[in-house]
């Protein structure tokens, strides 16, 4: 069964010390699955021409965004590192992506999801990045 939600992403990136911080509030669909569930929005601002699906199953976070300028699929498991591609409308990049963190909880009313990894290139660090999604059915 899918439901309309009201989604809130709050995506934190920490780059050579710097920290920046981005918002951005959205509808979108959830749908329920046997072992969690997905999420699926339309991208606006940079990545406007997106459609992004993350999925949490069996508690690890998939996240892909398809059409537009920017591909990319990132898998976010606690403890493993993957290598993941991210597409640009300049060129191809297989980054590693090693996940820290995963939580998630869904409510009657409303559900969270928050997970963090780092990024790296060339098995040089990039970033360590959080996202906190929250949503609320409609």
């Amino acid at each position: 069964m899918s439901r309309k939600v009201v989604i809130t992403i709050n995506d934190t990136h920490i780059v050579d010390g710097q920290k920046e911080a981005a918002k951005l509030s959205t509808v979108g669909r959830y749908e329920q699955k046997e072992n969690g569930y997905l999420l699926t929005y339309k991208e606006t601002e940079d990545f406007k021409g997106s459609e992004t699906t993350v999925s949490f199953i069996d508690g690890v976070v998939t996240m892909k965004r398809l059409g537009g300028k920017h591909n990319a699929q990132l898998i976010v498991e606690p403890g493993k590192r993957y290598s993941c591609m991210y597409a640009t409308e300049y060129v191809d990049l297989m980054l590693g992506v090693h996940g820290k963190e995963v939580k998630s909880r869904v409510g009657t009313d409303e559900g969270e999801l928050y997970f963090s990894y780092t990024l790296d290139f060339n098995t040089g660090f990039c970033s360590h990045n959080e996202l906190k999604m929250t949503f609320r059915f409609e």
